[in-house]
């Protein structure tokens, strides 16, 4: 007479289902590592700020502060790529140094004038605003 035994057979299915549930918990994770979106390529530029106090046509008394913005260095910035900040409020009367309305692309050697008004700016930043992220490329503080 022969007996079969069963013993081993709850051990070992006990021991694939552990694997199983590694494995997949594994693919999980993964998953969700490789399927997160690439990080901006944030531009580099080296910016020159300076200030022009310009007297209008009233006298002395009639002034506005220019503030030359220049690109001196580094990545073109398309337009809508960028935002200039004069004191915490971001600027919106830019032009190129012709006078006319500023360009599509900032290039290195391409100014842009902002006309302050006669409010003095102290603090001018110059933001990348990417699809997914606002990044600081450049300040400079007047006092």
């Amino acid at each position: 007479m022969t007996i079969k035994s069963n013993s081993g057979v709850s051990e070992i299915i006990g021991s694939i289902l552990l694997v199983s549930l590694v494995v997949g918990l594994m693919m999980v994770v993964t998953t969700a590592i490789i399927s997160q979106p690439r990080p901006d390529k944030i531009p580099e530029i080296s910016a020159s700020i300076s200030i022009t106090n310009v007297t209008g046509p009233l006298g002395p008394s009639d002034y506005f502060y220019n503030i030359t913005i220049s690109n001196t260095g580094g990545d073109t910035l398309q337009d809508g790529e960028y935002l200039i900040v004069i004191n915490g409020n971001p600027a919106t009367n830019y032009r190129n140094s012709n006078g006319a309305p500023k360009d599509d692309e900032w290039s290195s050697g391409k100014p842009i004038i902002v006309n302050n008004g006669n409010i003095k700016p102290n603090t001018v930043q110059i933001y990348y605003t990417g699809p997914s992220s606002k990044v600081l490329l450049a300040q400079t503080n007047f006092e």
